[in-house]
C-alpha cells in the first residue's frame, strides 16, 4: 500500500506548478513531449517514476511527477487540472492509483469514471502499486486480500521494503520481463481488464510509453 499524503501543491520541485511551466517558450530549446504524472502516493510511486525520469533524462521529453494528491477522485480531478496548463495534443496525462479494496474505495468509480470523460489515461494496480514491483521476480495471478499482503509477498524478494524505500536499481534490469508479464495476465484474463481484476496493474503501459520515447535506450 502506498502512503497517502496530505500535500496538495507539491511536485517534484517542492512548489506549485503553474501554466509557464508546460508551455514551450519561443527561442529555446524545449522538450517535444510532456508527461504528467499524478500520484495517489505520496512516496512509493513518486519514488519509482522519479527514478525512471532520471534514467533516461531525454531532451525531447518533460516527466512531470506530481505527489500525494490522496483519494482517487482527487488524484483525477488535479490531473483535469494539469491538462487544462498543456499546449500540445500529443502531451499526456497519467493517474497512478491503488484499488486496495473496491468495495471500501467510494471514490474509485467516480474517479474512472472521471477520467474517461475527461480523456485522462489511467494506471491502476489491484491491490495496490506494489503489485506492479512484485512481477518483476514472479510471473503470478493469484489474488491478494489488499495492499498488506501485497506487501507481504513482495518482501520475499526485497526483505527490506518499505513505502519510502527507492527500490528502482532493484527492478531496472528486471523491467521488460514485468512488462511481459502484464501483458500475459491481461491476455489470459477471464474478466475484462477494464474493470481492473485483482491481481491486475496499467503501469506497464505508462513505464512502456517512456520507454519507447528512449530509443537509444531499451531495456
Amino acid at each position: 500500500m502506498s502512503k497517502k499524503g496530505k500535500k496538495q501543491n507539491d511536485n517534484s520541485f517542492g512548489r506549485a506548478r503553474s501554466l509557464k511551466d508546460y508551455r514551450r517558450h519561443q527561442g529555446h530549446k524545449s522538450p517535444q513531449k510532456v508527461i504528467v504524472i499524478v500520484c495517489e502516493g505520496e512516496e512509493t510511486e513518486p519514488n519509482y517514476f522519479r527514478a525512471l525520469r532520471q534514467k533516461f533524462r531525454l531532451p525531447n521529453l518533460s516527466i512531470q511527477v506530481i505527489p500525494g494528491k490522496g483519494a482517487p477522485i482527487t488524484v483525477v480531478n488535479c490531473a483535469i487540472d494539469e491538462k487544462k496548463k498543456l499546449d500540445e495534443p500529443t502531451d499526456e496525462i497519467w493517474c497512478v492509483i491503488d484499488t486496495e479494496n473496491p468495495i471500501n474505495n467510494p471514490s474509485l468509480t467516480a474517479a474512472i469514471e472521471k477520467a474517461g470523460k475527461n480523456k485522462i489515461n489511467l494506471a491502476i494496480s489491484n491491490p495496490s502499486f506494489e503489485y506492479w514491483y512484485f512481477i518483476h521476480f514472479e510471473n503470478s495471478s493469484r489474488p491478494f486480500a489488499n495492499g498488506q499482503e501485497m506487501k507481504k509477498a513482495l518482501k520475499v524478494h526485497i526483505p527490506d521494503y518499505d513505502e519510502s524505500m527507492v527500490v528502482f536499481p532493484l527492478l531496472d534490469d528486471l523491467t521488460q520481463t514485468a512488462i511481459d508479464c502484464a501483458l500475459r495476465l491481461r491476455e489470459r484474463s477471464l474478466e475484462g481488464w477494464d474493470i481492473f481484476p485483482n491481481p491486475s496493474t496499467g503501469v506497464d503501459k505508462l513505464v512502456k510509453e517512456i520507454i519507447n520515447l528512449g530509443q537509444s535506450k531499451r531495456f
